[in-house]
């Protein structure tokens, strides 16, 4: 112990400092724990790289599905609006093709919109058989032999399709209809006057009807009636494309106290398609316009994802009162298209990215089976998530009989 005061102290306090400073009387770790503590650090960092990658990777799967998801089932809500419509001709409701009255000159052979609704299956894809996925399918042309009819004399347009993918054609009235005033066949070109609050065009092709029959006409110039603004002539001459015949004449009537309406005729091609026509870009479904020529616009993308449409169509053969299904078709098989009252619509929806899940997934799509089994169809090579929607849809204005 150190006396106060003693100046020895100081000086033991002194070298007892400087060996503390001194490397040789330093503690620290030695090589095996600074090793093990490596060891130590990289494991617990790989284990958060690792919870990382898993939460990313579900995070993106299931991102993958919910849009899958959404998907399909706007598509299934689109497709279900548009094919309830088919055949709608105003207040005449529907009729066959047959007893229309067609003014129109020479229109495109694809212009058929007395049938409401026409359809054209894809080669080797009728329920129950084998129709492997493929990545980068190519599209080639609609006309092609990869699609079939029964239907007598149907011309099908021609679009850039994906192979084993049905093709859908609707016909019928859109829009708001209208009263007509007065149909003046008397003096060359019929005129037609009508409702201006409809918003008829130039070139627009039209649906007459005065419940009892229907006609199929082009304005081919719209103005109003006597400069007022209620009302418009709509003069169904040759001036436009195709234009009306020159002996154009309207069958339909419109007494006093009992118009006939107007409303604008659409015709709608579905089916699926590629972004640019190229292999490499996911599948989509596409929906085609009647173009004021008579033939299709340019097509527009719907929803991305939708790997195959398969269509099914319910035929009432005995034509009961009832308008009930007697069987469910594949368009190849339906002679008379006048008799369906109901589509059913499969569609197999994917990912759009690849690796979304963790190895190929077992689907069962048009009654097959694809799964690493075997007695079925072979597994898609790819990661994608897939699901199937299914829905079947009546025609309004022939499920009620007509």
């Amino acid at each position: 112990m150190s006396l106060p005061g003693n100046p020895c102290n100081g000086l033991e306090e002194m070298r007892t400092a400087m060996k503390t400073l001194n490397p040789k009387h330093s503690v620290g770790l030695s090589l095996i724990e600074l090793l093990i503590a490596m060891v130590l650090g990289l494991t617990l960092a790989s284990g958060v790289l690792q919870i990382y990658a898993s939460s990313s990777a579900t995070e993106r799967s299931q991102d993958a599905r919910l849009r899958m998801q959404e998907g399909g089932r706007f598509a299934l809500n689109f497709l279900g609006n548009e094919i309830r419509m088919a055949g709608y001709l105003g207040c005449l409701g529907s009729m066959q093709g047959s007893g229309a009255n067609n003014t129109l000159n020479a229109p495109p052979n694809t212009l058929q919109p007395g049938t409401g609704i026409q359809g054209w299956e894809a080669a080797g894809t009728n329920p129950g058989v084998v129709n492997n996925s493929a990545n980068d399918v190519a599209t080639v042309a609609s006309t092609t032999a990869e699609w079939t009819t029964g239907g007598v004399g149907f011309n099908i347009p021609t679009v850039q399709a994906v192979p084993n993918s049905d093709i859908l054609r609707l016909w019928g009235g859109a829009g708001d209809a209208g009263a007509v005033i007065s149909i003046d066949n008397t003096g060359g070109d019929p005129i037609v006057a009508a409702e201006a609050a409809i918003g008829i065009a130039v070139n627009d092709f039209l649906i007459i009807s005065d419940c009892e029959q229907v006609d199929f006409v082009q304005a081919c110039a719209v103005a109003p009636t006597g400069g007022g603004a209620s009302t418009v002539d709509i003069t169904l001459s040759t001036a436009c494309n195709p234009g009306n015949l020159a002996t154009a004449f309207v069958t339909s009537v419109a007494p006093a106290g009992s118009p006939a309406e107007v409303i604008r005729l659409e015709g709608v091609l579905y089916y699926v398609g590629k972004r640019d026509d190229t292999a490499t870009n996911p599948p989509s479904l596409y929906r085609a316009v009647l173009d004021t020529d008579g033939t299709l616009a340019a097509p527009e993308e719907i929803i991305e994802g939708v790997e195959s449409m398969q269509l099914l169509y319910g035929v009432n053969v005995d034509q009961d009162v009832r308008a009930t299904v007697d069987a469910y078709l594949p368009a190849d098989l339906v002679t008379n298209w006048d008799e369906v009252i109901s589509v059913r619509v499969s569609l197999l929806m994917q990912s759009i990215e690849d690796g979304t899940t963790s190895e190929p997934q077992a689907y069962t799509f048009d009654g097959v089976t694809y799964s690493a089994a075997g007695g079925g169809g072979s597994l898609p090579q790819d990661r994608r998530a897939r699901r199937i929607f299914t829905s079947t849809i009546s025609l309004r204005n022939r499920a009620l009989g007509t």
